[in-house]
């Protein structure tokens, strides 16, 4: 019973540092009277060094574990494709049934802020939270199988931050989808062993949404984001299906190292 509470403990602050890594150090810049690109600059900076660093705090004194999804890293092609194929279906799905493309990207005034905040730090933070801490924890108490669907689920959670004002119904189909793309990474790191793997997947991922939704139709309407959330789902779940088909159906990867 105390891993549970532990692991529910950890999974609860590290949710909350990915919070107050964002918004903290944006109220100290506004507080000291900073221009918006400076607050933008601290907080990609500060951002990965707080959510990083303060999950390892917890890790180290709630679990004293090594993650077993963190490892040297090692460079390796084929995570880069099977992101292309995730986002390939996903633009070819939303242009099939003729609705915008979803994308929680912001609109910023400086280009090269977004992009460092979109395909480097955001999925540096997550792949180390999501496919490091948590499925660190998670895999100390439950079976492989078991915490490869609670990590990809509490991936999909967190993505509640870009539902914005859609109506409260969008947050089921929102969650299935992100749940969907966060299934898509854990795979991905499992069977390659290691979290560089998806988080090389993720940035592939973030720098084709980037370019997609600059030149692509974005979905604005928050009545109907859960139809623009049909090619997440989609894409993503069939590339999370052939990863698994491909690469861990013998079950090997579904077992501890």
């Amino acid at each position: 019973m105390r891993k549970y509470v532990k692991a529910l403990i950890m999974i609860i602050l590290i949710l909350v540092l990915m919070v107050v890594g964002q918004i903290a150090p944006l109220a100290v810049a506004d507080h000291l009277n900073f221009s918006e690109n400076t607050a933008v600059i601290i907080m990609t900076v500060t951002y990965p060094i707080i959510v990083i660093g303060g999950g390892w705090l917890l890790n180290h004194f709630l679990f004293h574990q090594h993650l077993p999804l963190v490892s040297k890293w090692r460079f390796q092609w084929w995570p880069i494709l099977y992101a292309i194929l995730a986002d390939v279906l996903i633009y070819l799905v939303s242009w099939i049934i003729q609705t915008g493309f979803h994308s929680s990207v912001t609109t910023m005034n400086n280009w090269w802020l977004q992009f460092t905040m979109t395909v480097v730090s955001a999925p540096l933070v997550e792949e180390y939270i999501f496919r490091g801490y948590i499925f660190g924890a998670l895999d100390s108490i439950f079976s492989r199988s078991v915490t490869i669907w609670l990590t990809a689920f509490v991936f999909g959670l967190i993505h509640l931050s870009s539902l914005g004002k859609a109506a409260w119904y969008n947050a089921i189909f929102l969650v299935i989808a992100y749940t969907a793309m966060g299934m898509f990474f854990t795979l991905i790191a499992v069977a390659a062993k290691s979290l560089w793997a998806s988080f090389t997947a993720h940035v592939v991922n973030n720098l084709l949404i980037y370019i997609i939704g600059i030149w692509a139709a974005v979905s604005t309407s928050s009545s109907m984001m859960w139809r623009s959330l049909t090619g997440t789902l989609l894409g993503m779940g069939i590339a999370a299906g052939l990863v698994y088909w491909r690469c861990l159906k013998n079950k090997r990867g579904l077992t501890r190292f």
